[in-house]
């Protein structure tokens, strides 16, 4: 089977229509284990014969190949999940954490293969957050502590700090990689501020069962936190890219959550980010000695402003109409 590069979006749009069909047999859950697993079987089968028959543009997988690489990822984990019930392996009521962290791994390893095989960014992002829930959930089982947050936390860090580093190491040669992998990033930070606020959501703890943790983070997480989703947002801002972005700002959210937990007036936190804040406003709004020639350029006479997507504001110039004296 090949898909040819014209018709790759109707080939995926049908795909994904497929994909919900499959999703909603699964939540309707009639059919057998093993008719439900061929579904799955299918369906995975199908989204990765288009993504791997079907040409690449300059060496990159297209858009709708990118949609495609997902899927297939996402199918393999899935797969693997109906195989392992099928086995007698089933996730268990609660669900074991053990489970999750062999069928999030599987997917992980099929995403990072696909994403290395095809170039897909998207799927790059869906193997390495495969990844991050499989660590996660190893080490929630794994775990010998009373309470199995701590170890995560950890792991948890060191996630962070892999990432930033596969980051740096992306973001001139393989710019795409180096976003999607920001993206995880930011998900990590939400992720490590959810361990210290889970007990804020009424019955959450009791549900994952988790003991009572009613301490806050201790000040070493706080400022790894705040840094991080500061960091974040300010990343997706400078890169002008909006995954990065919305997360880092989501993160930076979840990071205040944590530091506002407990309470207490203006002193500490707060006036901790007011001074820096004031100082870089300050600095903004300085006179300035000299212009720089696009700034005289823009305030001339007759100059408007035009901006335009995401490039800097561009100084328009025109000479006055004849008749603008009229008017």
């Amino acid at each position: 089977m090949r898909v040819h590069a014209h018709r790759g979006n109707t080939f995926t749009a049908g795909t994904v229509v497929l994909a919900a069909a499959v999703v909603e047999a699964e939540l309707r859950g009639g059919a057998s284990p093993g008719v439900r697993a061929g579904l799955v079987l299918a369906l995975t089968a199908l989204a990765g014969l288009g993504a791997l028959r079907s040409p690449l543009e300059d060496g990159t997988a297209r858009p709708y190949q990118e949609l495609l690489l997902a899927l297939t990822a996402l199918g393999g984990a899935g797969l693997i999940a109906h195989v392992l019930a099928l086995a007698g392996a089933g996730p268990g009521s609660p669900v074991d954490a053990w489970w999750v962290a062999g069928v999030a791994a599987s997917g992980a390893v099929l995403g990072l293969a696909l994403a290395r095989a095809r170039g897909g960014t998207i799927v790059l992002g869906v193997g390495a957050a495969l990844a991050v829930v499989a660590v996660v959930a190893a080490t929630g089982a794994a775990w010998g502590g009373a309470d199995p947050r701590d170890g995560v936390r950890w792991v948890l860090l060191l996630v962070v700090l892999v990432l930033v580093l596969a980051i740096v190491l992306r973001i001139d040669g393989r710019y795409g990689h180096a976003v999607a992998l920001a993206d995880v990033l930011a998900a990590v930070v939400v992720l490590l501020a959810a361990t210290f606020l889970v007990d804020d959501v009424p019955g959450a703890a009791g549900a994952l069962g988790l003991p009572t943790a009613p301490e806050g983070a201790g000040l070493g997480w706080q400022l790894l936190l705040v840094t991080a989703g500061f960091a974040l947002a300010g990343l997706g801002a400078t890169l002008h890219e909006r995954g990065p972005g919305w997360l880092g700002a989501l993160a930076l959210l979840a990071s205040l959550g944590v530091l506002s937990r407990g309470g207490g007036d203006l002193v500490g936190w707060p006036l901790v980010l007011a001074v820096p804040g004031l100082v870089l406003v300050g600095v903004a709004l300085r006179p300035v000695g000299r212009r720089t020639p696009e700034e005289e350029r823009a305030e001339g006479p007759g100059a408007t402003v035009v901006p335009f997507g995401r490039r800097r504001p561009t100084a328009v110039l025109r000479e006055p109409d004849p008749d603008d004296d009229l008017l």
